[in-house]
């Protein structure tokens, strides 16, 4: 099955909750309609869950969207020491598939290999027990970036496992103003230098050191245009350089000027 959800509508989170089923739990212990949908990830444990005449098997890093409106149940314990996330989000007018301006995502996700789905929704309990301005709102846009999320899970999925190049533009993206080293990336991709410039070279056209050299640069091009009184010293820490002459002359070597020169060419 699959849910479709309007994008041009706030959805509300109308209930967002940790659950540790220490013991497994009784055969029935979800046998409900609601008239909200439901959303499980699943962070440790197993658990089969049916909706209507279908079962999906939770594993870790499942995420589960059960529809409103339909009736869901389980009918069998979970595994001992099982741990959930679950939201209850509102079911908005107009989401129906072929609609404008709205996202089909399939009832079962498997999003262990995106860790923004599982940080999505613990931002989103966190938020649920934290009082403060503005909260309906907060976790309403939270859970917008959540589906964007498990939107890109799927196509993760669709497109088969992530590629090499694919794991460290993502590494780079999530924190692309740090200096990433080829040595820690050898140690978490548990690759050597040889295969991360070569799945970089057939992807982008470029060795890691020069994409991550063209990227900063072009982030620094992009603070000088938004930014044009920032103090170069600032723009070359912020940016991960030694020092601004360190950037000025990398700087002049990508775009053919200085960067004060650049500065008044964007005015």
């Amino acid at each position: 099955m699959s849910v479709t959800f309007n994008l041009a509508t706030r959805h509300k989170v109308v209930a967002a909750n940790s659950h540790w089923y220490r013991n497994p739990t009784a055969p029935l212990y979800l046998n409900r309609v609601l008239q909200c949908h439901d959303f499980i990830y699943l962070i440790e444990g197993e658990w089969l869950i049916t909706e209507n005449n279908t079962d999906y098997l939770l594993e870790c890093g499942d995420v589960l969207i059960l529809s409103s409106g339909h009736h869901h149940y389980t009918r069998f314990p979970c595994a001992p020491n099982t741990r959930t996330m679950c939201l209850h989000i509102s079911n908005e007018p107009n989401e129906l598939s072929g609609m404008p301006n709205t996202l089909m995502l399939p009832s079962l996700i498997h999003a262990s290999s995106f860790p923004n789905v599982k940080i999505r929704f613990e931002d989103i309990v966190a938020a649920a027990w934290k009082e403060g301005s503005h909260k309906e709102e907060r976790m309403s846009a939270l859970f917008d970036l959540l589906l964007f999320d498990l939107a890109d899970a799927c196509a993760g999925l669709h497109a088969g496992a992530p590629s090499l190049a694919d794991e460290i533009l993502r590494l780079v993206s999530e924190d692309p103003q740090k200096n990433h080293h080829l040595e820690d990336l050898e140690s978490r991709l548990g690759v050597s230098e040889k295969a991360i410039n070569a799945a970089m070279q057939d992807r982008v056209g470029m060795s890691f050191s020069k994409y991550q050299s063209n990227l900063k640069l072009e982030m620094a091009a992009q603070h000088l245009r938004m930014e044009p009184e920032a103090p170069l010293k600032e723009i070359a820490a912020m940016f991960g350089f030694c020092d601004e002459f360190h950037l000025s002359k990398a700087f002049k070597a990508k775009y053919g000027m200085s960067p004060s020169k650049y500065r008044t060419s964007t005015d």
